[in-house]
């Protein structure tokens, strides 16, 4: 997803009011079952108003999908600063965590629907790239340059870092948000690099299976 050009505020509360209207939809029904009319009814725009921005739903589901994940991008992205380097990416993995949870927070009807069954199969998929290259870059790379002392393959190690937190992530949204970003954050921080026996306090309470 390249990054876009200015958008008028205009056409940003239009898109705003479709996606709003979309949400409450798949609220309902599944996103193949959901109509332009049903959208524009429901947004209280008319279905001239959604020509003017979309070719068809399909062009309108994929362009919000990609709005809102520029926008998390943008989110989670690293400030750059005068900092050493070195203390600079210590700090970018946390902050670029808690900001994704903050962003998420910020938008959960959205995310709860679109990660949920009843939403666009793609979404999931190119969140986890997202959560993949923009949360954990720094990380990953760490994996990459120590590749050579791995006990399990680099991919393997990424898959279940990466499928872990976005299975934590639906969790949080069914369970309506129970914890702070700030409680998310930190708590996955310390699973991803204690693991979760640890974490739990578990390494000498439980029985392996094996």
């Amino acid at each position: 997803m390249s990054k876009k050009a200015k958008v008028d505020p205009r056409i940003k509360r239009t898109n705003k009011y479709l996606r709003d209207a979309l949400v409450e939809l798949l609220k309902e029904k599944d996103v193949t079952s959901i109509t332009i009319q049903e959208i524009t009814e429901k947004a209280e725009l008319t279905r001239g108003t959604f020509y003017l921005h979309y070719q068809d739903k399909q062009d309108f589901l994929m362009q919000s999908m990609n709005e809102v994940l520029e926008e998390l991008i943008e989110k989670v992205k690293p400030k750059q600063n005068n900092e050493d380097s070195s203390e600079v990416e210590g700090k970018n993995e946390s902050v670029s965590f808690l900001k994704l949870f903050e962003f998420i927070y910020d938008h959960a009807d959205y995310f709860k629907v679109m990660l949920s069954d009843r939403g666009l199969p793609q979404f999931r998929s190119h969140m986890t790239e997202i959560v993949k290259k923009r949360v954990y870059g720094e990380l990953i790379s760490s994996i990459g340059e120590a590749e050579d002392g791995l006990d399990i393959p680099k991919d393997i190690l990424i898959s279940y870092i990466t499928s872990a937190h976005i299975g934590v992530i639906c969790s949080w949204l069914e369970s309506d948000m129970k914890f702070s970003p700030a409680f998310m954050a930190g708590k996955l921080t310390s699973l991803t690099l204690l693991g979760p026996i640890r974490v739990a306090g578990l390494e000498n309470k439980i029985k392996l299976p094996y």
